[in-house]
């Protein structure tokens, strides 16, 4: 088994060395693609590679996809039988896994890995040659439905995180990028939502509430349809309209009866309307899906995740809401479960169950919010 690591990059220097350290242990070819590099990433990479270093140039034209195909395709052609994608603000840690081993048995022509922080997976490892391409200018989309995969049950990921800066320049360009994507495939869901992704993170809340309403609309994927509307419902809630959060938690439930997420956010909104028996009911449906006293864990879910939301988020809600409603013991009660699944949650993370910390949008207590125009980065549940 011939295994090659595919990085591409243009400007580079002082992050490349650490993502082909974190995969040149255990693969054959570190094969980085130089998209335009007039900096040292070459030379560093060279050095971090040493004799499982190649390089090829593909000439940037906006075009992530085109990109990661050139990568598999010239993979193939050095003789790969597997490739791993590692991004330069990526590093892959197997958690001690022989990943040869693990590849030798696999029945799937693709495997994706978590990230640290548990919210999502990506695409990793492709046996070659790849039948199928990655297709979108950016969040660039492999076809999963038209190949045999499965998500490792070790291992994760991590990214380096981004300044405020450089949050706002990607999310501009890509808002750009997909204004025009979208009109030119408007019935493709995928496009839609990460439309709205580039408006939230740059605090247009009406504009991303418009393009995750139309990724809903067209019911493609469930996940990705039911998280939409969450999205949609965590831009009503920065917003202050409670209600309107409400019916797309509602919404996003018809499409994925099992996203807990949903149900803790109306429970979370109806709290903050004053709603406190609803907020009760909306709670105890979110802990009866999630990970937590729920059946979370047996659902398969590769799309992306709030772990507080999945595990202390419901009893977080369920305390305050049965203290309004002067229910003394219910209180102290869900005070001991929210306590209980925050250490189920850092047992899980540290057994690699779900790996990490969560980057919670709108998590944690329910005293106050986070600033809509606060970096992911940045975020921490609010106190």
């Amino acid at each position: 088994m011939k295994l090659v690591a595919t990085t591409f990059t243009s400007n580079a220097a002082s992050i490349i060395r650490d993502a082909i350290k974190s995969v040149v242990s255990w693969v054959d070819v570190c094969l980085i693609i130089d998209t335009g590099v007039t900096d040292a990433t070459l030379e560093i990479a060279r050095r971090a590679a040493g004799d499982k270093y190649v390089a090829r140039t593909f000439r940037w034209r906006n075009d992530f996809s085109a990109a990661r195909n050139f990568a598999l395709d010239t993979a193939r052609k050095l003789g790969g039988d597997w490739a791993v994608t590692v991004d330069t603000d990526e590093r892959l840690d197997l958690m001690g896994q022989n990943i040869r081993a693990v590849l030798a048995s696999a029945t799937e022509e693709m495997l994706m890995m978590s990230s640290k922080d548990g919210s999502y997976v990506k695409e990793r490892f492709f046996r070659l040659p790849m039948p199928v391409r990655w297709s979108g200018p950016t969040h660039e989309s492999f076809p999963l439905s038209k190949v045999k995969s499965r998500v490792l049950g070790k291992g994760f990921f991590r990214e380096l995180p981004k300044s405020a800066s450089a949050l706002r320049r990607k999310f501009e360009r890509d808002a750009a990028v997909l204004e025009a994507y979208t009109r030119k495939h408007p019935f493709n869901p995928r496009w839609h939502f990460y439309l709205g992704e580039s408006y939230k993170y740059l605090g247009r809340d009406a504009d991303a509430i418009a393009a995750y309403n139309a990724c809903a609309a067209l019911r493609g994927w469930d996940e990705e349809s039911a998280w939409a509307c969450y999205r949609a419902a965590e831009c009503h809630v920065a917003l202050g309209a409670f209600q309107e959060a409400i019916d797309r938690c509602a919404a996003g439930l018809a499409r994925h009866a099992g996203t807990a997420e949903l149900a803790w956010l109306a429970a979370f909104s109806a709290y903050h309307l004053g709603q406190h028996a609803q907020a009760v009911y909306w709670a105890l449906l979110s802990s009866a899906v999630g990970c937590f006293r729920g059946v979370g864990a047996t659902m398969p879910r590769i799309g992306f995740r709030n772990l507080n939301a999945l595990y202390e988020g419901p009893f977080d809600v369920l305390r305050l809401a049965y203290k309004a409603l002067d229910n003394r013991a219910k209180a102290e009660e869900a005070q001991r479960l929210y306590h209980e699944a925050i250490r189920a949650r850092r047992k899980a993370s540290r057994d690699g169950v779900v790996p990490g910390q969560v980057t919670a949008v709108v998590g944690g207590e329910l005293v106050s919010m986070p600033s809509k125009r606060t970096p992911r980065s940045q975020r921490r549940p609010a106190r």
